[in-house]
């Protein structure tokens, strides 16, 4: 089974303490998300970034700007990725302007391309882009693992529920990273 690992929006704007949709726990999920880009690489497994990201003329931000404030604008330091994080030239990155990393981007072609069977899902936010993406490749057929301590979203019991509401989609979805390093070996 060929696997990706998809590292959702690990973004400026959602994880410095200062940004507009601070994460708590996101800073200390980097090292966690380098060791499996790490281990995806060295074993010729696709690292994938998808990065939300909205035109700078704000016209795409749709029903999120009901709840969320402007944020991860194209070109601004805000939507660049967080300082620790390691994107090589060899990684791919998809752009969303939506919650899930498959709604009108090239996600599900570049995997299919690729010929991956399974996505390892890590980033933030667990109970929205994490989970929005892990279920939208659920729908597609693609056997999914979401990184229990490489994911963060605003506060635990969110965090939690999605967690669990992903648990039902497949056996043995949540893992650990430790034990997603060793399904990227």
């Amino acid at each position: 089974m060929k696997s990706a690992l998809l590292i959702i929006d690990m973004q400026n704007d959602g994880i410095k303490p200062e940004s507009r949709l601070y994460t708590p726990g996101a800073l200390e999920i980097i090292p966690a998300i380098n060791q499996l880009s790490a281990a995806a690489r060295s074993h010729s497994f696709p690292v994938i970034w998808i990065c939300q990201e909205h035109r700078h003329q704000l016209t795409d931000f749709g029903r999120e700007a009901d709840i969320s404030p402007i944020h991860c604008v194209e070109d601004t330091r805000g939507a660049a990725l967080i300082d620790g994080l390691e994107l090589l030239p060899e990684d791919y990155t998809v752009i969303k302007r939506r919650y899930s990393g498959f709604y009108n981007t090239d996600l599900e072609t570049l995997l299919r391309c690729l010929q991956v069977d399974m996505v390892v899902v890590t980033g933030i936010i667990t109970d929205g882009c994490v989970l929005m993406t892990a279920m939208d490749a659920h729908a597609r057929d693609f056997y999914m693992r979401v990184v229990t301590d490489a994911t963060a979203t605003t506060d635990d019991e969110a965090h939690q529920a999605a967690l669990r509401i992903m648990a039902r989609t497949q056996p043995g979805v949540l893992v650990s990273s430790e034990d997603a390093v060793e399904l990227l070996a």
